[in-house]
């Protein structure tokens, strides 16, 4: 069994990137190069560590990272962690696609996430998630649980978007509307159509 480890030092906007496997499959002509890994494979670029059971690197400067089966990938920067089925990984336009069910934790955020579908703007620190979108946040002791079928979580700023059937629990009280929004840093939330809730006093 043939293991892999190779460095790709030769990229346009990244100095870096190294990969190994148990068995590869390197193809290097121009305008065709990929690279296909299989046993353990794994990717390292900068904060990013992606770990599945197979992986495709292509496109020019290697770009493109699409991974299948047991994903893991760390992002040492954002101390933040995923696990799925599927991964595409853009690297020039620094954004992840997830088109299977996964789990986020958002460990420097306290935030936990999981749904149908993702898509992170890394540049943006935009999170959208897509599909029984499923969300908890630890903030000042206490948790805040919430659930729509898509959600909208912007990390600079703090503010969360849930739409279509979204339910909120804060602090000890809940919410339910067609969109709900929380500026998490300004502890305030608004809600629209078909708006509903329990507030203890």
């Amino acid at each position: 069994m043939l293991v892999l480890i190779m460095a790709l030092p030769f990229l346009a906007f990244s100095s870096r990137i190294s990969f190994s496997g148990a068995e590869s499959r390197i193809v290097l002509r121009q305008g065709r190069e990929s690279v296909e890994l299989t046993g353990g494979a794994s990717v390292d670029d900068g904060d990013i560590h992606l770990e599945a059971d197979s992986m495709r690197l292509s496109g020019e400067d290697w770009t493109d990272i699409s991974c299948t089966g047991n994903v893991r990938l760390e992002d040492k920067g954002r101390d933040m962690g995923i696990r799925t089925s599927t991964v595409h990984f853009d690297r020039k336009e620094q954004r992840l696609l997830l088109s299977s069910y996964f789990e986020l934790e958002d460990r420097g955020n306290g935030l936990f996430a999981s749904g149908a579908q993702m898509e992170f703007d890394m540049e943006a620190e935009t999170l959208r998630i897509k599909g029984q979108a499923r969300l908890s946040k630890i903030q000042d002791d206490e948790v805040i649980r919430a659930r729509a079928e898509s959600v909208e979580y912007d990390r600079g700023k703090g503010l969360l978007t849930l739409r279509s059937n979204a339910e909120v629990e804060w602090k000890g009280n809940s919410y339910s509307a067609q969109m709900i929004t929380l500026d998490l840093e300004n502890d305030t939330i608004a809600l629209e159509s078909r708006i509903g809730g329990v507030i203890n006093g």
